[in-house]
């Protein structure tokens, strides 16, 4: 009897302090701000790593005038919830697939390449023209959008003003989703 409450205690002990470890180490990992200008309404200055090393040309794709909606993604190989929503996500992206004015950067934060690459080759739909894979390895950019954590996903409109942001992960191939994106696409390119 002594022996199984000793085990017990030390069970119960030990989940109490690798409870206080993690809070810890989430803390640090989160380090939220509460800046007034933490609330995003444009698209926010940054400069993206494609899967290859090199610089993602985003200048040039935000000065594009064919652009009519930018749909940034934040997800990562270490997220069971992103791994999970991305096939539908893919499914989703390819409805798209004829209109060149609608663009999805889905961005890896705090990845690895080697991961996400292993990660995208058991993907269908992972090659879609539309998709840029980007990384954000020391979470940056997803500082700068105000995400606190994946999967996020932010629409802008054909002058960078956010028009939706979606909080974790979505039922992407429910009929309202694309029906969503299509008024937002028509909000985006309203000429008033």
């Amino acid at each position: 009897m002594f022996y199984r409450i000793l085990a017990i205690s030390i069970i119960i002990l030990g989940t109490v302090a690798y409870s206080f470890y993690s809070k810890k180490s989430l803390d640090g990992q989160l380090d939220i701000k509460t800046e007034s200008n933490s609330v995003l309404n444009k698209f926010p200055q940054a400069s993206f790593e494609n899967l290859e090393g090199s610089t993602f040309p985003l200048e040039e794709l935000l000065n594009d005038k064919s652009l009519e909606l930018l749909v940034v993604h934040f997800w990562g190989t270490w997220c069971a919830p992103c791994e999970a929503e991305l096939p539908d996500l893919l499914t989703f992206i390819k409805r798209f697939e004829g209109r060149s004015g609608v663009k999805f950067l889905l961005v890896a934060t705090n990845d690895e390449v080697i991961k996400v690459k292993k990660h995208l080759k058991g993907l269908s739909n992972a090659e879609a023209a539309s998709i840029h894979w980007l990384l954000d390895q020391k979470n940056i950019h997803r500082d700068a959008f105000g995400t606190t954590r994946v999967p996020e996903t932010y629409v802008f409109s054909s002058d960078k003003t956010l028009l939706r942001k979606f909080m974790g992960p979505q039922e992407w191939n429910n009929p309202l989703f694309f029906q969503t994106f299509s008024e937002l696409l028509q909000i985006s390119t309203r000429k008033l």
